[in-house]
């Protein structure tokens, strides 16, 4: 157990450094290819998609890796089946509604980019289920290899069409490639991949009776984490919103690693050992945690402390205003590893309520305190509000696991204190090095 917690964490570490790195590359060819309007429109199509993809979400990933027929084949047709059904939905449904999206944002001229934008859900659905038994047999190395070669691909081709189009559908063409390459992968990346049309009353009630929490806390989790987006794509001019989008980006790397290190490292792990009825389980869940998450936070707190030298590198003086977003928006991923491990230490444990829960927390954060720091602060005050809305959810998941035994209040502390320590060496290196590309 050990052993594959601590190869599946390094898979991890290393996959998350590498796309950061093409995703750092991909970004400075693109800033010189593109006017930061695309990133700005780009920003408002991924929000529509997401949004979309949260309104609909039935747990597909939790439910296949947790169900005990997670291998059978009649198992694997019916969901695949759902899944297909909702995914032509939501194309069908994003291309009939572009034009009236497009009109209440503002911005007509983007339903022919959001209809196109749509088929990568039928794309996207057209995938095997390889691309989720993978993580339930912990195959983290193929399925990670088979993201990498999905993003190299995804960079080449926006690259390209890029300096041939000059415009937003670059964006969009490199996305359908990718979905594209990912779902031929899937078939061929893995045995067993090739799934049929087939529907059994027993599993999709097995799924609808888990999605029913999942769906609402997923509606939750599009109102916080898209309203800003959908917020400031109103509120705010294309290229400024284009540098609030980018520096999202860049934030973005932090995000990827919390998701996986948590769903495809600390779940599994945690359900097995909670399967298994280990003794003292606090202790080994915070041993396969320790040293990630102190690395995570003394490197995430380095990045807010060296914002404004990291888009100084990337960029020209053009986006030097994305260094202010940057550091604001770090500070969700800043708290969100420890808020994460606490979500799959209590869903793992049969708690599977506690996601649900927390987002309502976080939805109550934002109606209470987004108003009274938009008025007195402005859309900087708004974007700190959001940026931090994952403290309250993580104290209230801290909560919860106090009651059962499962929290250590000092390792949490001092996972967080190492965070600030490396604010001030990155705010040191910051001071130090950024005359050098101003």
């Amino acid at each position: 157990m050990v052993d594959l917690a601590s190869r599946d964490t390094n898979i991890v570490v290393l996959f998350v450094i590498v796309n950061n790195l093409l995703r750092a590359v991909s970004s400075v060819i693109l800033t010189r290819l593109l006017m930061p309007e695309v990133f700005g429109i780009s920003g408002i199509l991924s929000s529509i998609a997401f949004t979309a993809a949260m309104m609909s979400d039935l747990g597909f990933q939790t439910f296949v890796v947790r169900h005990e027929d997670g291998d059978k084949p009649r198992f694997l047709d019916t969901i695949w089946t759902i899944a297909l059904l909702r995914s032509a939905t939501l194309t069908l449904l994003l291309i009939l509604l572009a034009q009236p999206i497009a009109t209440m944002l503002g911005k007509p001229e983007l339903a022919p980019l959001i209809a196109g934008y749509s088929v990568t859900f039928m794309i996207d659905g057209l995938a095997s289920l390889t691309l989720l038994t993978a993580l339930r047999n912990r195959m983290i190395l193929r399925l990670s290899l088979l993201e990498l070669a999905v993003a190299i691909l995804q960079i080449v081709v926006a690259t390209l069409l890029a300096y041939l189009w000059r415009n937003p559908w670059a964006i969009i063409g490199a996305l359908l490639a990718s979905a594209a390459f990912k779902s031929l992968l899937s078939y061929l990346m893995f045995s067993d991949s090739i799934r049929r049309i087939a529907f059994d009353r027993t599993y999709a009630r097995d799924l609808w009776r888990f999605a029913r929490f999942v769906t609402g806390s997923s509606i939750i989790t599009l109102l916080l984490m898209q309203s800003d987006k959908l917020l400031f794509a109103r509120l705010m001019p294309l290229d400024a919103f284009g540098f609030y989008i980018l520096a999202g980006n860049l934030a973005s790397g932090a995000f990827a690693f919390t998701s996986a290190y948590a769903s495809r490292v600390l779940y599994p792990t945690y359900a097995q050992l909670w399967r298994e009825g280990y003794a003292d389980l606090r202790e080994q869940f915070y041993a396969k945690r320790r040293l990630p998450s102190l690395l995570y936070s003394f490197c995430t707190g380095g990045l807010i402390g060296c914002a404004p030298l990291v888009i100084a590198i990337l960029y020209d003086p053009r986006y030097a205003d994305a260094a202010l977003y940057l550091r604001l928006l770090m500070l969700m991923p800043l708290f969100m590893l420890a808020s994460n491990a606490a979500n799959e230490t209590l869903v793992a444990t049969g708690r599977i309520r506690a996601t649900f829960e927390a987002n309502v927390v976080k939805l109550l954060w934002l109606a209470v305190a987004g108003p009274i720091s938009f008025v007195t602060e402005g859309i900087l005050g708004l974007i700190l509000v959001f940026a931090i809305m994952e403290v309250p959810a993580m104290v209230f998941k801290w909560m919860l696991m106090h009651k059962i035994a499962l929290l250590d209040l000092r390792q949490e502390l001092l996972f967080i204190g190492t965070a600030f320590g490396g604010m001030v060496v990155g705010a040191a290196g910051d001071l130090m090095l950024h005359p050098l590309f101003a």
